[in-house]
């Protein structure tokens, strides 16, 4: 393994792109048992944006929260305010900035900004559409409408939605931000609202821009990417097909997907950042990532699977230059009761490994 890792390590991001590309990624160890968690890792994490997906509360940030994060390592925290649809066939977008006071409110917004950068943090403000009452199991990428007057309703709606944090965004310094989440059929559909909003974002934020595209729908079909920074990915992409795979298994299952993403990567010639990725703590999590614990049924609870796909991530992901860095789905305030299953790696054997790679640094 150490022989592909310094490979790669060598050839820089268009030499490891593309030895990728040529189908030349191999690993030559044996599917066996992963070695010890704290094992260090065989290669540093450089220039790599080292990230959490932070969950905002009702109440103010405990003092230790973020120095605990800090303490596993992180650089970096995504903040995810969120605007509220009755349905995915709803043309009303509804905010309530007075809510919980860490969570959607701008000033639990900001306090949390501000907090976080006192710390030494960077931020990534992802605003984010939540469904209420979906119908048939709809979801935000099915946003669509029928007639052009309920889309222009829509977008006049989101248009004020976005532009408001990209206002605030500027005003905190934030350094990047995700103007939209998995809004697969409007990116699709509606290509030129979208060019125009990004020149209206641009003209009010100064900072980073990237788009959220989920990994199944959209991500390699849409050309928003001209627009943005970096081309940012849900990165709950399938990995193995049965439970118990090993560290190995699981970073050849990465193989396909990052192919496929290196030649996107390539033909913007931007950057790729996962901008949600995350596993839960049960038995067969790489099978299907994306499934929300809810609606798990019969689900066996299990710490080192969640941990292995986690070291397979910083394996898999670590050695190729083009891709700027992760943001894990993700890290509670509070994390005394997060014993269940959960995507939270936090007081589990997931948070180590996490730990491992976002602290490990080169002897000098």
């Amino acid at each position: 393994m150490r022989r592909i890792w310094s490979l790669l390590l060598g050839f820089g991001i268009m030499g490891s792109l593309a030895f990728l590309l040529a189908g030349g990624a191999s690993y030559d160890v044996p599917a066996t048992s992963p070695p010890p968690a704290l094992d260090p890792p065989p290669f540093v994490l450089k220039n790599f944006i080292k990230g959490i997906s932070w969950v905002g509360g009702r109440r103010a940030i405990p003092d230790d929260a973020l120095p605990n994060a800090k303490d596993h390592g992180v650089q970096w925290i995504a903040l995810t305010p969120f605007g509220w649809m009755e349905n995915q066939f709803s043309t009303r977008i509804r905010v309530n900035r007075r809510a919980s006071l860490s969570g959607e409110a701008d000033v639990g917004l900001q306090a949390t900004i501000r907090k976080a950068h006192a710390h030494g943090l960077e931020i990534m403000l992802k605003p984010h559409i939540w469904i209420s009452r979906p119908i048939d199991n709809g979801w935000r990428g099915e946003i669509g409408f029928s007639t052009e007057a309920e889309w222009q309703t829509w977008e006049s709606d989101y248009r004020l939605f976005i532009l408001h944090y990209a206002r605030l965004a500027q005003e905190e310094n934030i350094e990047i931000l995700c103007m939209a989440t998995e809004l697969t059929k409007a990116v699709l559909e509606r290509p030129a609202f979208w060019k125009t909003l990004t020149r209206e974002i641009r003209s009010v934020y100064s900072g980073k821009l990237t788009y959220a595209a989920n990994w199944y729908r959209d991500y390699d079909l849409t050309d928003i990417w001209s627009e943005m920074d970096y081309i940012g990915v849900n990165a709950y992409f399938p990995l193995t097909k049965a439970a118990n795979p090993s560290v190995e298994e699981i970073v050849a299952g990465w193989q396909p997907h990052l192919k496929r993403i290196g030649q996107l990567a390539a033909s913007y010639g931007k950057p790729v950042l996962f901008t949600e990725i995350g596993y839960k703590n049960t038995r067969r999590t790489t099978v299907k990532p994306w499934e929300w614990p809810r609606r798990m049924e019969n689900a066996v609870q299990d710490e080192s699977e969640q941990a292995n796909a986690y070291e397979a991530l910083f394996r898999s992901v670590g050695v190729l230059s083009w891709i700027r860095g992760v943001f894990i789905w993700d890290w509670y305030p509070n994390s005394n009761r997060l014993s269940r299953i959960t995507f939270s790696p936090q007081n589990k054997q997931g948070a180590e490994i996490l730990r491992k790679w976002y602290t490990y640094k080169e002897i000098e």
